[in-house]
């Protein structure tokens, strides 16, 4: 094909979508919540409180049951990743004032709180909780249960992760294709490893792309070829075409540079009507394609053209 054959080839070939019915919600995400099954019902004393009792019953339920501290970041929707650091070692800091000036430190390690449990440090945690809304949200939004509260908080933070997800996905059907190629001339595949692994097959790897990570490195039996494969999957219009044509093209000429040849995947929505940008794509990058090229042969092609072998069948 001429590159404006590849081009219409390219837009007319794109997936709808990479969105199957796993992509929604990551139920795993909640089923861990069976290890804090004591301290979320405990906390349910604290449900539609009024004023007159709600902080003796908070002071009574922090002595009982110190613990609880680590559901706090949970009752706030702190992501995963920075509640595992902030009931761990880390502190979480919060501005006291609109001047920014004055700081409080949280640290919401059950232990830790057990251990230096007091009068002050439960006060402190009722402000925290106070300042925060939590106190409101016990005593006016709650019904009846902190636990269908924390699955409704889990469920709306994992929709952040489904940007992560759908990446994901579109890796492990490419993967699928790619490792079937691999397989068929005895290459080797890794997978989400930085440049520097390559060290271990006795490749020199410069420190410019040393800690650069890959999709996925195929490399020849003998150690002396070397091919990294990007995958992407752009669902999002607002996606700049041509700052991500850009990157990889920068990307193509720094692994040039270290003898490291460059294959990319993409897809998505976000390339409908973006012909000038697939037009310097498939100018600049050697090998630029979809989910449907690749699957059709084009993966294969590629493959078998730099690491010097021959396809069992004719590839158009």
């Amino acid at each position: 094909m001429n590159r404006k054959e590849l081009v219409t080839e390219f837009e007319e070939g794109l997936m709808e979508t990479n969105r199957g019915y796993s992509f929604f919600v990551d139920w795993n995400n909640i089923t861990g919540l069976d290890e804090y099954n004591i301290e979320i019902h405990a906390m349910d004393v604290l449900i539609r409180q009024d004023e007159s009792k709600f902080r003796d019953e908070f002071f009574r339920l922090l002595k009982k049951v110190p613990d609880v501290v680590e559901l706090f970041p949970l009752l706030i929707a702190i992501s995963k990743e920075d509640r595992k650091k902030i009931t761990k070692d880390k502190n979480l800091v919060i501005a006291c004032d609109e001047t920014y000036s004055s700081y409080k430190r949280y640290n919401f390690n059950g232990s830790k709180f057990k251990n230096e449990l007091s009068e002050e440090s439960i006060k402190n945690y009722y402000e925290f909780f106070v300042n925060t809304g939590l106190k409101y949200l016990f005593q006016n939004l709650i019904e009846k249960s902190v636990r269908d509260y924390i699955v409704g908080v889990l469920v709306g933070l994992d929709s952040n992760g489904r940007k992560n997800r759908g990446g994901k996905i579109f890796e492990i059907i490419c993967e699928s294709i790619i490792r079937e190629v691999c397989d068929k001339y005895d290459l080797l595949l890794l997978t989400q490893k930085q440049f520097k692994v390559l060290a271990k097959y006795g490749m020199s790897i410069s420190s410019d792309i040393a800690n650069r990570k890959a999709d996925f490195i195929i490399v020849n039996r003998t150690y002396t070829k070397c091919m990294n494969i990007e995958v992407n999957f752009f669902n999002n219009k607002g996606s700049k075409p041509e700052e991500i044509i850009d990157s990889y093209i920068n990307r193509q000429a720094d692994l040039d540079k270290v003898g490291i040849k460059f294959g990319l995947i993409t897809d998505g929505k976000c390339w409908k009507g973006t012909t000038n940008q697939l037009n310097k794509g498939f100018s600049h990058l050697e090998y630029l394609m979809n989910f449907k090229l690749a699957k059709e042969g084009m993966i294969e092609e590629m493959i078998a053209k730099e690491f010097d072998e021959i396809p069992c069948r004719d590839i158009a």
